[in-house]
Order: C-alpha cells, then structure tokens, then sequence
C-alpha cells in the first residue's frame, strides 16, 4: 500500500511537471502568436508567479518519489543490471539527471546574474522531449 501511495504522488507530480513544460513549449508560444505579446506576457507572469511557489515542490516530491520507487528494483539484493527493467531504469535515471543538471545550471545563471550558454535556450524543449523519454520508458521497464 505505501508503495502504491508513493506511485500515485510520483505521477500526479510528473503530471504537473511535464503539463507546466508543454503548456510552456506547445500552448504559450501559440498564444504570443494569435494574441499577441502583450497578453502574453500578462499571462507569462500570472502563470510563472504561481509556478515558482509550486514548481520547487513538484520536483522535490518527484525526486524523493522517484528515489523510493529506485530503491525496490535496484538494490544490494536484487543487483543493479540483471534485468532489462533495471537497464531501462538506469537509462530513465539518466534522462533524469541529465534534466536535475539543466535546472541547476539555470537557477545558477539567475542566482549570479549570468547569461546562459545559447543552449539552454531551449532548456524547455529539452526536458520536454526528455521527460516523454521517461515516460515512455517507465512504461517499457513492466513490458520489456
């Protein structure tokens, strides 16, 4: 029962996660077309002014769920690579950190005030295709 608890958090929490990135990728950029820049960046500090309070969280409850759910199927006693589960969970952990790693190096550039290499630009777009990475991954760990 606690690990089902732990799933449901893991997925309402990537739900939010992943919605907030393709809202920003797909649905923000369609609107400063149609609408306008002024609309949109009215509705860009509405929505990002409520995000920053919630956001930090989200990806805390993600780490944390998703650390708890790593410890059952990679362990001392069930082995780190002696099933495909556990490749692809590794792979999917990599995706992960490669995402943990872009929102550090952006919370670095705004805390000391510095301009971001051209790359992460696209941070956004990145983590997008890389959280759909995850989740189709998470989907092929029980198929696989």
């Amino acid at each position: 029962m606690e690990y089902t608890f732990v799933l449901i958090l893991h997925l309402l929490s990537a739900i939010i996660f992943i919605g907030f990135i393709f809202a920003d990728v797909i649905i923000f950029p369609a609107v400063k077309n149609k609408l306008g820049e002024e609309l949109h960046a009215k509705m860009i500090e509405a929505i990002v002014g409520r995000g920053l309070k919630i956001y930090p969280l989200i990806v805390l409850v993600l780490i944390f769920t998703g650390g708890y759910m790593f410890s059952k199927y990679i362990n001392s006693e069930v082995g780190v690579i002696n099933s495909s589960l556990q490749i692809l969970l590794l792979i999917k952990v990599f995706f992960v950190f490669l995402i943990i790693l872009g929102v550090i190096y952006t919370m670095y550039c705004k805390l000391t005030k510095k301009e971001p290499i051209a790359f992460m630009n696209y941070f956004h777009t990145y983590a997008l295709v890389l959280s759909i990475a995850i989740v189709i991954l998470a989907k092929l760990m029980f198929v696989v």
